[in-house]
């Protein structure tokens, strides 16, 4: 698989133009969520931002068994990165369901995606450095 992009967005020397909200099950019920700023046109490269920058929560997908999965808004928003407006809960078949009160401009990967995306761009590009 080849990417679309010149310069893969972990590598640009540009703004942010993304905030991404990773949610991770950390157990009795209990979630937990980080928020980053990411770079990319859209977005599928700011996941791919997370994935492959440097010492990104991300770039250890394959070892994140708890990783529930990633919401990408476009814009920075400080009242986003202080409290997202998602809610995560589990579907009456266990799978998680991940919605968010504020849906414009935004974007939900589940853990099968982002794991398939960290595959995807690992084998291109290898690791993430």
């Amino acid at each position: 698989m080849t990417f679309s992009w010149k310069i893969p967005p972990w590598e640009r020397f540009e703004d942010c133009t993304h905030l991404a909200v990773t949610m991770l099950d950390q157990g009795d019920g209990q979630i937990r969520c980080s928020t980053q700023s990411a770079r990319g046109d859209d977005a599928i490269e700011a996941l791919a931002d997370l994935l492959m920058t440097p010492g990104s929560l991300l770039g250890l997908v394959p070892s994140l068994p708890a990783l529930i999965g990633v919401v990408v808004r476009r814009g920075i928003d400080v009242t986003w990165m202080a409290q997202p407006p998602i809610q995560v809960g589990r579907d009456d078949r266990g799978r998680w369901q991940i919605a968010v009160a504020d849906a414009t401009d935004v974007t939900v990967f589940s853990q099968t995606e982002i794991s398939g995306l960290a595959s995807r761009l690992q084998s291109q590009y290898g690791r993430s450095r």
